[in-house]
């Protein structure tokens, strides 16, 4: 998901990258609730057979769904932004609606470069944003046609000045 936010006569931009994310947590708990609850019921339902090895495979099964589960919501709550201005395009990585930043850099605007390239027929394409050598990736977790919309955003951005 792409959001671009400029302040008025684009004296500074900024672009705001993150995952799609199908389901909010309360929704994949409610999904893990409903699964957990016709699994038990069906194991329940074999265990009063005799079959009461069932069970403990049951629990793992949803222990697993729940840690699945959250780690992809964990990494739904990734976030990168590119902040444009006069002088310096500065791309920041984090967490969290990107209050926890992991990691920055800065690039002087005029040698500011984004390329597209693929290593391999069947991998993904990598957008990369980069000056004097120096490459960060750029929405890795994108589609590859977002990935072309992103890199034709940024290009317009930079084109502006």
């Amino acid at each position: 998901m792409l959001s671009t936010y400029c302040t008025p006569g684009n004296a500074e931009c900024q672009v705001v990258i993150r995952p799609n994310r199908s389901l909010t947590w309360r929704q994949s708990l409610m999904l893990i609730g409903t699964a957990s609850l016709l699994l038990f019921t069906l194991s329940g339902v074999f265990a009063s057979l005799g079959y009461w090895l069932v069970l403990p495979f049951a629990g793992l099964e949803i222990l697993a769904l729940l840690a699945t589960t959250w780690w992809v919501a964990e990494r739904g709550m990734d976030c990168e932004m590119v902040r444009l201005n006069a002088t310096e395009v500065r791309v920041e990585k984090g967490r969290r609606a990107c209050s926890r930043l992991t990691s920055r850099k800065c690039f002087p605007r005029a040698w500011v470069r984004i390329e597209l390239r693929r290593s391999s027929g069947w991998y993904p394409l990598q957008l990369l944003i980069g000056a004097s050598g120096i490459w960060v990736e750029l929405g890795a977790f994108l589609a590859d046609g977002e990935k072309r919309s992103l890199a034709n955003e940024l290009k317009r951005l930079l084109s502006l000045a």
